[in-house]
């Protein structure tokens, strides 16, 4: 069901009853989406309804194996994403692509370089460009610093500069708001409504539901690779968003909350170093332990110090009642102490193996043969498909390669994998960053369970408050490096944590 605009002539893109192939997969039945002249069209699905599969398409990564997609009431095949580029479609990726080495200037014209009549390359009308083109959209950042100098945020209106440059039509923004702070979040909410004064048509993915209110007009749900429908924003409450996403009624984003006596496993005194400041706390069983904060609070790092990244100048850590340091990762994990990284992508997961392969990666000690020196493979087999099951990962089999997962089911693995060398804490940063409604509630009750059945300690790292608070038995928020609050479940609200946060 599509509903028409006022006015039809605003549609830049459509794509009407497109068909995806894979092999014997397939990915996309049918699927219809249009954009808008000066408009925000949301795109709406679990992880795995083929939100990426479609936007590939669009950008000339895959084409199409059935469908009309017309651009500007002209037949639209892109041969890749170069070719989409230079027809005016340009996509900005979850992952960002930059080259972090070089400047913010030679970023934004590799491959399109403003050359000279002698074939040199002409720097300063590059950089008259990209001048107007930050001012136009009134980012204050020096052209010549290097890209890794920059703050995530920073990085993407880089990306977005480029698009401007390059005359973009339409732009797609993939889950653009994941690596944001609150503050970073409103500035790319400015910048988007900018581009629609423009007449930019925007594409915009995410699993972020309360944000589309805020910057979309319309929205187009899939499911399972199929078309559900165009709608206004405001037409469906949240509710009846999530139950056309995921075909079934998800009444409770969070699962009930129960209390159940524990007893201290870990205590931090006195962690000191070049970014912490004296941090004191402690972790409980049975409970979860929430740490907030603003994006550069240093909570991540804190518990990268503790399992041995970073340089610790003082610590005194007991852990089930004896003093220990660990060394580095692995130290940790052979003492039951597992860090689940918030980078599934560079830090969590081999992409480029099986599901089986990681989640046996952090337990392949459990699979080896004594007096031999190999492995049993009957056993990792065994020990793969029992928390492949147990962690509902959509995959027809654990032999499937973890790059060609979605987002979602990629944490699960990584959760997976995390549960295989049976913890005793566990640290969840950023558990459902990228994740879809469904897939979360899913984490979550895996998260409780483990509470419930294992008589360990979990802690959670979010920048996504709602989660913190229907999560967590207890918060502590941190700001520039040093704990700021304790707060019990009966204090916690949102203005409560950020109020200690800013």
């Amino acid at each position: 069901m599509i509903k028409e605009h006022k006015n039809k002539n605003l549609k830049i893109l459509r794509l009407k009853n497109i068909f995806k192939k894979f092999g014997d997969v397939m990915a996309l039945k049918g699927v219809s989406l249009n954009s808008y002249e000066g408009l925000c069209m949301a795109v709406l699905g679990e992880n795995g309804a083929g939100k990426s599969t479609l936007m590939n398409i669009i950008s000339g990564v895959h084409q199409k194996t059935s469908g009309e997609m017309l651009y500007l009431n002209q037949e639209y095949i892109p041969k890749n994403t170069k070719d989409a580029e230079k027809l005016g479609v340009v996509i900005i990726h979850q992952e960002l692509n930059t080259v972090n080495d070089m400047t913010v200037l030679d970023n934004v014209f590799l491959g399109s370089e403003i050359r000279t009549n002698l074939g040199t390359i002409n720097y300063k009308k590059q950089l008259s460009i990209l001048k107007e083109a930050l001012q136009e959209i009134e980012i204050n950042i020096d052209p010549m610093i290097e890209m890794n100098k920059l703050s995530v945020a920073e990085q993407q209106m880089i990306e977005i500069t480029k698009a401007i440059i390059r005359d973009a039509k339409v732009i797609i923004m993939d889950e653009p708001t994941s690596s944001l702070s609150n503050k970073e979040t409103l500035k790319l909410f400015e910048v988007i409504k900018k581009m629609k004064t423009q007449n930019k048509s925007i594409i915009y993915i995410s699993h972020r539901l309360q944000e589309i209110p805020v910057i979309c007009e319309r929205m187009t749900i899939i499911r399972d690779g199929t078309f559900i429908g165009e709608y206004l924003v405001g037409e469906l409450s949240e509710d009846e968003i999530i139950a056309k996403m995921v075909g079934r009624n998800v009444t409770e984003k969070f699962p009930a909350k129960f209390k159940k006596p524990g007893q201290k496993i870990l205590e931090v005194r006195a962690l000191s170093n070049s970014f912490l400041k004296n941090i004191n706390f402690q972790v409980n069983s049975n409970e979860i332990l929430g740490f907030a904060g603003l994006v550069g609070a240093k909570r991540t790092e804190l518990f990268k110090t503790l399992i041995g990244l970073y340089q610790k100048d003082n610590l005194e850590m007991i852990y089930l009642g004896k003093e220990v340091n660990f060394k580095s990762p692995n130290h940790a994990i052979r003492k039951n102490f597992y860090y689940v990284t918030e980078d599934r992508k560079l830090e969590g997961l081999h992409l480029n193996e099986s599901i089986k392969f990681n989640i046996s990666l952090s337990s392949i000690d459990k699979f080896k043969v004594k007096f031999l020196n190999s492995i049993s493979n009957a056993k990792e087999i065994k020990n793969s498909q029992f928390y492949f099951q147990k962690t509902l990962i959509k995959a027809p089999d654990i032999d499937r390669i973890a790059g060609n997962l979605s987002g979602g089911n990629q944490q699960k693995v990584l959760i997976a994998k995390a549960l295989s060398a049976n913890p005793k804490i566990i640290v969840f940063d950023e558990p459902t960053r990228g994740v879809d409604v469904g897939a979360r509630r899913e984490i979550y009750d895996l998260i409780y369970e483990f509470k419930k059945n294992n008589n360990g300690g979990i802690v959670v790292i979010s920048n996504d408050l709602p989660e913190i608070i229907g999560l967590c038995d207890r918060v502590l928020v941190m700001k520039k490096g040093a704990i700021t609050k304790e707060i019990l479940e009966t204090e916690m609200d949102q203005e409560t944590i950020l109020r200690y946060a800013i």
